[in-house]
């Protein structure tokens, strides 16, 4: 084993807890993630992704509001439309958070039991639900390795910061 040390000039950059990764099957993982939720005092909890809401709404933990695109994948439909008493529609396309998915986002965070419905790709609203969403919540989703994230949002609001990292349109 070596000794390791953080450089004066990077010592930022460990000064911050960093989000959560889960590395457990459902309905364990949801439950987990719900739980350090309200540890780290969120009392909203936002999903992105199909695989990600389905789950919540299996183990009976409805989130606030939801973006999906009605795929996975593995290309399988994800039935989730009927458990949201409100749903948007927008187009959001691979890599991109457009102006109407961005003001989507913005209505889901006000009116609890929102569900986006994306036409395109919902990934990169993970990012525009952190940056808009108040500081007592939580945004889960999947990492493509099989985690569930969460981002206590109020804990960790430097990820906000990864906005300047994108390109205008």
């Amino acid at each position: 084993m070596r000794c390791l040390k953080v450089p004066e000039g990077r010592r930022h950059l460990f000064a911050f807890p960093y989000p959560v990764a889960i590395w457990r099957d459902p309905p364990r993982s949801v439950e987990l993630a719900a739980e350090i939720a309200r540890d780290l005092g969120a009392a909203r909890i936002f999903t992105v992704g199909d695989v990600v809401t389905a789950n919540f709404l299996a183990a009976g933990l409805a989130p606030d509001a939801a973006a999906v695109d009605l795929k996975t994948r593995r290309s399988e439909y994800v039935r989730t439309v009927e458990a949201f008493p409100r749903i948007l529609r927008v187009r959001n396309p691979p890599g991109y958070i457009t102006e109407e998915a961005w003001a989507a986002v913005e209505y889901a965070v006000k009116t609890p039991g929102t569900l986006l419905l994306v036409d395109g790709e919902e990934d990169m609203l993970s990012l525009a639900f952190i940056a808009l969403a108040p500081d007592d919540s939580a945004v889960v989703y999947g990492h493509y390795k099989g985690a569930l994230i969460v981002i206590p949002v109020g804990k960790y609001k430097e990820i906000r910061e990864l906005l300047k990292y994108m390109e205008p349109c």
